[in-house]
């Protein structure tokens, strides 16, 4: 009997650490969210073509989130990742459309540095701008934003436009060893890479302690303004790379392909757990909140709910999450 009690009792205790974990609560959403949707949809919602196509698109949502959690986590936001793969896709797409007309099928490295470079570029300008200047995160990449809309649609004469190369289309569209989409493989990679960096660096741990509180960071040392510009040119890669994934699933420069991914990021993120005061928060938590935004997105669609709809949901989930956040702070 005291055997059975001390068992029980160590179980207890293992179920109560991992409730306690601020990740256990949007994994546990995740999984209800996927047996409801598998109920509403049993048809299609659970089969294996329709997972993949879910992994697909939150491969594009999760890229995009990576950079967007570095940036929540010094108690920053960029408005203007959208606007960012929007550009880089339409110039890649028409760099990509030269190459192949002469003949280039390949990964068209060129294009691709060069796209990245300009997501890298558009970084460096929202968070100099607002680290040097004291300006607000809200109100500065929201005007970035809209001046590169402005100059997608002077570009592209706001008209699809360009193509793929054969290798991004078969990025786009195939999967390793027919299981895997390899975006969805990037994406992976992308996400170990950026984990090594917030959790086994210097680096990383410089972001948390600015996010907890900057001024006793910069007491104790830490360049505060250099950690956090380089978080903004992180998110303004991350957003170039995410325009460049996109591309290659719809293969086409698209001007407006990229619209809503800046809020699908944001709810992503803040459903995971980080918290938009800055200083919590992980990448484990945001691959929560990214499969979760992608199954809602899908069952969704696939229930035929009105596309507005679908807008006020996320605003809600994001409202609802940051007062959560609030309550527990």
């Amino acid at each position: 009997m005291g055997k059975e009690t001390a068992n029980i009792a160590g179980k207890s205790s293992v179920i109560k650490r991992i409730l306690r974990n601020p990740i256990s609560g949007p994994y546990i959403a995740l999984i209800l969210l996927f047996i409801i949707s598998s109920i509403a949809s049993p048809e299609i919602f659970p089969t294996f073509s329709n997972v993949a196509n879910i992994l697909r698109q939150a491969s594009v949502m999760g890229m995009v989130s990576i950079g967007m959690t570095v940036v929540l986590l010094v108690a920053g936001i960029d408005l203007s990742v959208t606007y960012i793969m929007a550009i880089c896709a339409c110039v890649m797409a028409n760099m990509m459309e030269k190459s192949a007309a002469a003949g280039n099928n390949g990964m068209a490295i060129g294009a691709l540095i060069f796209v990245l470079l300009i997501g890298c570029l558009v970084g460096l300008v929202n968070g100099s701008i607002i680290v040097l200047r004291g300006a607000e995160p809200f109100i500065i990449t929201l005007g970035t934003g809209q001046v590169i809309k402005g100059i997608t649609y002077i570009y592209t004469k706001g008209a699809p436009g360009g193509t793929v190369t054969e290798f991004w289309k078969n990025f786009g569209s195939e999967s390793f060893l027919n299981l895997i989409p390899y975006a969805v493989l990037l994406y992976a990679v992308m996400m170990v890479v950026f984990m090594i960096l917030l959790h086994k660096t210097v680096y990383g741990r410089h972001i948390y302690a600015i996010g907890s509180n900057e001024e006793a960071a910069r007491l104790t040392g830490i360049k505060v303004k250099i950690n956090k510009i380089i978080a903004y040119v992180l998110c303004g890669f991350t957003a170039a790379l995410a325009g460049v994934m996109l591309l290659a699933r719809v293969r086409v420069g698209e001007p407006n392909g990229s619209s809503g991914y800046d809020m699908d990021a944001i709810a992503a993120v803040v459903i995971g757990g980080t918290a938009m005061s800055g200083g919590r928060g992980n990448l484990a938590g945001t691959l929560a909140g990214v499969l979760i935004m992608a199954i809602m997105n899908n069952i969704l669609n696939l229930v035929g709910a009105d596309p507005n709809l679908q807008i006020v949901i996320k605003g809600l989930i994001i409202l609802v999450a940051v007062l959560i956040q609030r309550k527990d702070d």
